[in-house]
């Protein structure tokens, strides 16, 4: 009779335990992250001199569905994911610093300077002439201004979007680290927290968009994180990931707390970083060089020819300024359209010879092989050439995140069809259980009566 209650009671119990795990199973379907879990269990028995006793069913514990080698394969995608997602926001906003609806882009401001001078030529005394090459200088300078502070103020926005990271970073590290020392107590207890488990592989995914890191299970189920080989999170403590100017220098780099550099190439924050210190700057670079060549070579014809005033030779743009954010036309020539050379020869007001030869410079190869309208367009589609290169490994990318999702989600989702089949299954074993429960009692009620 003991034997029939208690297999009676180990399945009540197990078919009860069974019927929660489903029951959580399918009210958590539409959870993001959660990851389904099983009952798993096993037969109890007893072997006796000569033959072997059954004594019901053991749950042995509850398993999480999860295939953890999928999420490190979809960790490391998702690295570079963020990278290309971050890199593409800076680029397109670089892109349109440096683009205009209006069509006045640097190099058809440069062609409208050089044109200038060209119809110059024609009449070297008219006054409106005079007037519409130094109204084109004046656009070309504002042109460079403005791509140079958008230049810088995409540099401040890179900076601020890696302040920001950086401080989401040191959230997401102090949360996994926090959720390692719930799952371990669980652990140590012999007791399973999987919550905390599915919510550290959310919090792991948010992560993994913003830097690029590696992982291990350590003891007791904690996760370690190392940036670039450097730890930040251990089984028994977090580091703080904090920004750095070196001095003299506008590079931002990113250390720990106690002085170690990580070097930060992967994920959202790498990209903002390689903007700060690599584009930005070589950007900078680049459109100072064209402003520096556009004021040496425009100066160097112009200081050699003479205006309609006197005989005097002058420059056209201020020589010490020759940078994009400092270019300017000389203060002189603004006030005094006179000023404007068009003649190779004082005193021969119809001789437009230096305005040919300055309108000439255009197609002169000044950048190796390029010219200079040629090098402001190679400037001005860089960006744009990297969005289309972006978006077709973006493309790519994406159809790879997803099927690794699609096959977590086969593993770990919920089916509810399934489910709802099971807690049908489980109910009719559980009433079973009940059944027997109860011939049992009735079986012992009997013998109790006969006894009596």
């Amino acid at each position: 009779m003991r034997t029939l209650f208690e297999i009676s009671r180990s399945g009540l119990r197990h078919m009860q335990r069974s019927l929660s795990v489903t029951s959580n199973n399918v009210i958590n379907a539409e959870t993001p992250g959660y990851s389904r879990q099983r009952a798993i269990s096993s037969p109890a028995g007893n072997q006796l001199t000569g033959y072997h006793i059954g004594l019901g069913v053991n749950a042995t514990e509850v398993q999480r569905l999860r295939d953890e080698l999928n999420d490190q394969i979809l960790s490391d995608k998702q690295h570079s994911m963020g990278f290309m997602e971050q890199k593409m926001s800076h680029l397109q906003r670089l892109e349109a610093a440096m683009t205009s609806d209006s069509g006045s882009d640097l190099d058809v401001r440069l062609s409208k300077f050089f044109d200038s001078f060209s119809d110059l030529s024609s009449s070297p005394q008219d006054m409106s002439m005079r007037n519409a090459v130094a109204s084109e200088a004046v656009q070309l300078t504002h042109k460079l201004h403005e791509m140079s502070r958008s230049n810088d103020r995409t540099g401040e926005l890179a900076q601020d979007s890696a302040r920001s990271n950086i401080e989401e970073i040191n959230g997401l590290l102090r949360d996994i680290h926090t959720l390692n020392e719930s799952i371990r107590r669980g652990e140590a207890k012999g007791q399973g927290d999987y919550s905390s488990l599915d919510l550290r592989v959310a919090k792991m995914e948010e992560l993994s968009r913003l830097v690029g890191f590696e992982s291990q299970v350590s003891g007791l189920d904690s996760m370690e994180i190392r940036i670039n080989g450097i730890l930040v999170v251990d089984e028994t403590s977090w580091h703080e990931l904090k920004p750095e100017f070196r001095t003299g220098s506008e590079e931002m780099h990113v250390r720990l707390a106690n002085g170690k550099n990580v070097h930060v190439t992967e994920g959202a924050l790498g990209a903002d970083l390689e903007m700060i210190n690599d584009q930005i700057p070589n950007f900078r670079i680049e459109l100072d060089q064209l402003a520096e060549t556009v004021v040496q070579e425009v100066n160097q014809v112009h200081i050699s020819g003479y205006g309609l005033e006197d005989d005097q030779q002058r420059h056209f743009f201020d020589p010490t300024r020759t940078t994009a954010s400092g270019i300017q036309v000389r203060d002189e020539i603004l006030q005094n359209h006179e000023h404007i050379a068009a003649s190779t020869e004082s005193e021969t007001a119809g001789n437009g010879e230096l305005a040919i030869e300055m309108a000439s410079l255009r197609d002169k190869a000044l950048f190796g092989h390029r010219k200079i309208g040629d090098q402001a367009v190679q400037m001005i589609a860089g960006p744009g050439r990297e969005i289309h290169q972006l978006e077709a490994q973006m493309e790519s990318r994406e159809s790879e995140i997803q099927m690794l999702k699609n096959q977590q989600e086969q593993v770990a989702g919920v089916n509810l069809d399934e489910e709802l089949a099971m807690l049908i299954q489980y109910q009719n074993a559980y009433q079973g259980a009940a059944r027997m429960m109860t011939a049992a009692q009735d079986t012992y009620d009997t013998l109790i009566a006969m006894l009596r």
